[in-house]
C-alpha cells in the first residue's frame, strides 16, 4: 500500500519569558483574546481546567484531568495551576507550557519557579476527545516536569549545557543547541534540549493513553508517521538509556513500576527472496527490541519507510515476536529511509531504532547507504 505523505510539523513548545531582573512570567494571551469560557473544572489539587471550545464541557474536562493524572508525577504537580483548552488553531504549536521563574544571583543559585505553570492546548474544536489531546498534554507536562526538577535540584535550565542530563543523554557530537534565544541563527526546534527533554518525559513517564496514541498515529488519514510525536529520532531512543530514566527518578523522587528492558530494534539487513510467482519479495531482518526473551516475544513490530523527495511512505503490518517481516512483491526501486518500531501491549512501552537508508535501485541486491 502506498500512502502519499502529508507532513505535519509538530511544534510542541515551551514559553519561558524573561521578566524582572532575570526570570520568566507566564502570559495569558488565550484568555485575553477569547470570549468567556464555555466550561470550567477545578480538580482536588486546585488545578483549573478551562475550556474556550463548545466541544469541551465540564464532563470532558474531568476526563482530561483523569488523563493528566495518569502521567507519572510528583510534587511538581502542585506547581501546575491551569490547563486551557483553546478553540484557536495555532499553525506553529499544538500546545505551550507557560511558566514563570526568576533569579538574582549571577550563578543562578537562587533560581526558583515563582508562578504556577499554565498549559494551553490548541485546536480544541477539532481535537474533541481525550485521546486526541493525550500526547500534547503529556509533552507539555513534560516541559513542566523537567523545568521544575532541574530548577529545584540543579538550579539550572534545560538550555544549560552543564546539566547532568546533557552528559548522559548520548548527545555528544550532535547539533543540540543550548540557548534560550529562539532567534539564534542556528536554532531549530528539532535540536532544542528542552523539547528533547519533554519528549523524553512523554516516552518514559507519559500516560498509557499518550503512548497508545503514538502507536495509532500512523493509521490516520494524515499519515504523520508511526510514533510521530517523538520529534527527534536521530538521537538514541531514551527508552534504551537506563541512566536517563534513573536520573529523572532520582531528581523527582517518584517511583517507576516498570523497569527498563528495551533496546533498539535495529534493521540489520534486507534480503531479496524469490517468491512463487517468480518475482522478488524483500525480507526485513531486525534485532529484538528487548534483551529479555519473554518481553521480546510479546513485542509488536512494525517497519516504516519513506522517500521524502518522492513524497510517499508505507509500512508493514504489526507482527508479534518475529524478528523479520516479508514485504510481498518487494519494495520500491529507489532510496528509502527505514525505521523499525516495537510496542509492548502489556506495559504500553515502546521503542524505535534510529533511521537507516537503503538503496533499492537494484532490487535483487539492496545496499545500505554509506557502506
Amino acid at each position: 500500500m502506498k500512502v502519499f505523505l502529508r507532513r505535519m510539523v509538530l511544534l510542541l513548545a515551551v514559553l519561558a519569558l524573561a521578566g524582572g531582573l532575570f526570570g520568566g512570567a507566564s502570559g495569558h494571551a488565550v484568555e485575553a483574546a477569547a470570549s468567556r469560557p464555555t466550561a470550567t473544572y477545578i480538580s482536588p489539587e486546585r488545578i483549573q481546567f478551562v475550556s474556550y471550545s463548545k466541544q469541551w464541557n465540564q464532563q470532558k474536562l474531568k476526563a482530561l484531568y483523569a488523563e493528566l493524572m495518569k502521567n507519572m508525577h510528583g510534587e511538581e504537580l502542585g506547581y501546575l495551576g491551569k490547563v486551557v483548552l483553546s478553540n484557536e488553531d495555532n499553525e506553529e504549536e499544538l500546545g505551550v507550557a507557560n511558566m514563570g521563574y526568576s533569579w538574582t544571583e549571577d550563578d543562578m543559585s537562587d533560581i526558583e519557579m515563582d508562578e504556577l505553570t499554565e498549559i494551553v492546548l490548541y485546536g480544541a474544536d477539532e481535537n474533541t476527545t481525550v485521546e486526541s489531546m493525550a500526547t500534547t498534554l503529556s509533552h507539555e507536562y513534560g516541559h513542566h516536569f523537567t523545568y521544575y526538577w532541574l530548577i529545584r535540584k540543579e538550579r539550572k535550565l534545560p538550555s544549560d549545557p552543564t546539566t547532568k542530563w546533557a552528559s548522559i543523554r548520548a548527545i555528544k557530537g550532535q547539533p543540540v543547541l543550548f540557548t534560550d534565544d529562539p532567534d539564534h541563527p542556528d536554532y531549530t526546534h528539532y535540536w532544542d534540549p528542552g523539547e528533547i527533554m519533554a519528549d523524553d518525559y512523554m516516552a518514559l513517564f507519559g500516560s498509557p493513553t499518550a503512548k497508545l496514541s503514538m502507536v495509532n498515529s500512523l493509521r490516520t488519514e494524515d499519515g504523520i508517521g508511526f510514533y510521530g510525536e517523538i520529534e527527534n529520532e536521530q538521537l538514541p531512543p531514551v527508552m534504551t538509556l537506563a541512566a536517563v530514566r534513573s536520573y529523572w527518578l532520582k531528581l523527582s523522587g517518584i517511583k517507576d513500576p516498570q523497569p527498563l528492558v528495551l533496546k533498539e530494534p535495529k534493521l540489520k539487513k534486507i534480503e531479496a527472496v524469490k517468491n512463487r510467482a517468480g518475482g522478488i519479495d524483500h525480507k526485513l531482518i531486525y534485532d529484538a527490541g528487548s534483551a529479555n526473551s519473554s518481553v521480546a516475544a510479546r513485542l509488536q513490530y512494525i517497519v516504516y519507510w519513506e522517500n521524502e523527495e518522492e513524497e510517499f511512505f508505507d509500512f508493514t503490518d504489526l507482527t508479534t515476536g518475529k524478528l523479520s517481516i516479508v514485504v510481498p512483491d518487494g519494495l520500491p526501486e529507489t532510496e528509502l529511509t527505514f525505521k523499525v518500531y516495537a510496542y509492548d501491549p502489556k506495559t504500553k512501552q515502546f521503542v524505535y531504532a534510529r533511521p537507516v537508508v537503503y538503496d533499492l535501485s537494484k532490487p535483487k541486491a539492496p545496499v545500505r547507504a554509506g557502506k
